[in-house]
């Protein structure tokens, strides 16, 4: 039987909807003495705190972790992930070097990146629809007309989207480059691109981490979606046809 990964949440007085993630034990904890508690007598694959909790941060996470690491050097290499909800937090994270993911946005992909899990869970996101005509249909009403001609005429000017993710990364500018990126995210999301937008989500995490060539390969492998999206788009038009 394969292990479970284990994951422990630090501060969240609510449930995430990655606790129902298969393959995955959760424990929770909300005080420092237990947190201590529970790294010691337990293997954690990945950690992920909200920033403030109480009185305490995410920085205060981190440092008893690298404590730990000092007094435990034969422990196993412990991930923090923190879980932000303003740009404030976001730079403190930053400017600490601390990785972190804006509390809004889907977690599950990013998980499942962070953890080695059993085979079966990590097909999930490869088995995402290239585009999901049925949510696709109710989002617009099912006026298929309409949204043929706003995909036709997005394919037509897509690699100027592009373009406008790469040209700031390429000079370095991650903000500009990801703040275009989270803009693409959004008419992906209206196309039900899935596969393309579970993709540029990852682009938007590896830009916050300033690592141009992985930033760069994801960029193309996110170009790549795309046209296999405007493939399927063109092999599928009977699916526009009105009765």
């Amino acid at each position: 039987m394969k292990h479970k990964a284990n994951i422990l949440l630090i501060g969240f007085t609510y449930s995430l909807s990655i606790e129902s993630l298969p393959g995955i034990n959760f424990s929770k904890c909300d005080s420092f003495k237990e947190l201590t508690e529970l790294l010691l007598s337990n293997e954690y694959n990945l950690i992920i705190s909200k920033f403030k909790f109480g009185d305490k941060t995410a920085l205060d996470v981190n440092q008893t972790l690298e404590s730990l690491k000092t007094y435990y050097p034969d422990s196993k290499s412990l991930k923090l992930l923190v879980l932000t909800s303003t740009e404030e937090e976001d730079n403190i994270c930053k400017v600490n070097k601390l990785l972190y993911f804006p509390e809004e946005m889907n977690l599950k992909s990013l998980i499942l990146k962070l953890i080695d899990l059993p085979r079966e869970p990590q097909k999930t996101d490869k088995d995402l629809a290239i585009i999901d005509f049925n949510e696709l249909f109710i989002r617009v009403d099912n006026n298929r007309a309409f949204i043929k001609e706003v995909i036709e005429k997005f394919f037509s000017i897509k690699e100027s989207r592009i373009s406008e993710i790469l040209v700031p990364l390429e000079s370095g500018d991650y903000k500009k480059a990801k703040d275009s990126a989270h803009k693409l995210k959004g008419v992906l999301a209206n196309f039900s691109m899935l596969e393309a937008k579970a993709t540029i989500i990852e682009l938007e995490q590896i830009i916050l981490s300033e690592d141009m060539v992985k930033s760069l390969s994801k960029l193309k492998e996110l170009n790549d979606k795309i046209d296999l999206a405007k493939e399927f788009y063109l092999s599928n038009q009977d699916q526009f046809e009105t009765t």
